[in-house]
């Protein structure tokens, strides 16, 4: 027995063997913990100026709309060149995109039609931001530690997400949310020096091989065959569609705002604290993960998504705060359970010369869904009531289990063998 938990803590932490993952995971926690505080204040703000579900809706699907549109196109991108050159790129965009969100802010002349456009905009970075990000990891860690590095990297962006909120929430109740936009800012800083200092890894991300699809410029055509892998592949497909339903149970920023205020009439600091419970729950959840089944199996993805449709329920259920406490804890910890599995399932049995663009597809599902899934719980959730919005997810995510159960009943080979160089 002791055996068997050693094994399985080894598996866990295997990446943080590797002194760059260390590294580039430090920063991460630091940048996840200033975009998290700013994404609180940017919910917190559309409500503040008058804003409704839909609103909520349009802010956060905003800043998925160019991942849902631009996904597999920017992943072939990701494929062609340098991971470490994209990631400089966009944590220099976002600095900057939040610093003068801080400035208008501050100046008092900041209106609804504004954070729509930022979100947009912000949007374009972070969709080359995510696979890029996904598959530096792999770069660094290589394939037979992913599974450990994927779990990690969820303990990490809900460390952030205890740590971002629960900063968003002091600042909110003694300040104003102009300096949760300014450090969210500033803690991007640190990633863009450790990527500057980082040194090229066994190089799945260097300028490549010349690709026929994509080395010709016609990216377009390159995409046909990442979206037959999909179309072809049922556990694969499966998996993406309750991609979907995970992006909607983990977009709390829709209805727990509403929830907040209109049902308990309570404050900001209410809602922050309400972030905080969901990424507290949502760290064991990862750390769940990471001690699984290096490879992980089609037969988990099912059970942690009929798991996600239960706890979902209970969320939208629950009639008082502290009970709503404890359900979005527990959906926290389900949804990371199973986004953290899900990823490395898809990633892993991705063949390695499309794997960027699947993972841009995956974008696509998670987060990118959310531009559609957002703007329809927020409208479900202005004409009848935020609760029973988010009770509707837990549905719909039931029946696509049930649906996609016979899908899921395999998990099929890895694309590619175990290598050394992969």
């Amino acid at each position: 027995m002791a055996r068997f938990y050693g094994a399985a803590l080894g598996r866990s932490f295997a990446a943080l063997r590797v002194r760059d993952y260390r590294r580039w995971s430090l920063v991460q926690l630091l940048s996840g913990t200033g975009n998290a505080a700013a994404q609180i204040a940017i919910a917190w703000q559309v409500v503040q100026l008058g804003g409704n579900g839909i609103a909520l809706g349009a802010v956060t699907g905003g800043m998925m709309l160019p991942t849902l549109l631009l996904g597999p196109f920017i992943g072939a991108l990701v494929d062609r060149y340098a991971r470490r050159v994209v990631l400089l790129i966009t944590a220099t965009v976002q600095s900057l995109l939040l610093g003068s969100l801080s400035a208008l802010a501050f100046s008092g002349v900041l209106q609804l039609w504004m954070l729509i456009v930022f979100a947009v905009v912000h949007g374009v970075a972070f969709a080359a931001d995510n696979p890029a990000r996904q598959l530096l990891v792999m770069d660094i860690v290589g394939r037979e530690r992913l599974t450990s590095a994927v779990s990690m990297n969820e303990v990490i962006i809900n460390g952030s997400r205890v740590l971002g909120p629960a900063l968003a929430g002091f600042l909110l109740v003694a300040t104003e949310a102009a300096w949760c936009f300014v450090l969210g800012a500033a803690v991007f800083l640190p990633s863009i020096i450790v990527l500057v200092r980082l040194q090229p890894m066994r190089q799945t991300q260097a300028v490549p091989q010349r690709r026929p699809e994509i080395a010709s410029g016609d990216i377009a055509t390159g995409e046909r065959r990442p979206w037959r892998f999909v179309a072809t592949t049922a556990p694969v497909r499966a998996t993406l569609v309750l991609a979907v339903c995970a992006a909607a149970s983990y977009n709390i920023a829709v209805v727990v705002p509403l929830i907040v205020a209109d049902v308990f009439h309570a404050d900001g600091g209410t809602y922050g604290a309400l972030a905080v419970a969901f990424g507290l729950g949502a760290l064991p959840g990862a750390l769940a993960s990471a001690t699984g089944p290096t490879t992980p199996r089609s037969s988990e993805v099912r059970m942690l998504a009929l798991a996600m449709a239960a706890t979902v329920l209970l969320a939208a259920a629950a009639p008082t705060l502290p009970l709503l406490f404890v359900a979005l804890g527990s959906v926290g910890a389900v949804v990371m359970w199973f986004i953290a599995r899900a990823n490395a399932f898809v990633m892993l049995t991705a063949p390695k010369r499309i794997r960027g663009r699947v993972m841009g597809i995956w974008a696509m599902a998670l987060p990118g869904s959310t531009v559609v899934t957002g703007l329809a719980v927020g409208a479900l959730a202005d004409f009848t009531d935020p609760r029973l919005a988010y009770g509707v997810v837990g549905v719909v995510t039931g029946v696509v289990v049930g649906l996609c159960w016979r899908a899921l009943r395999a998990l099929p080979e890895t694309s590619e063998p175990l290598s050394a160089n992969d």
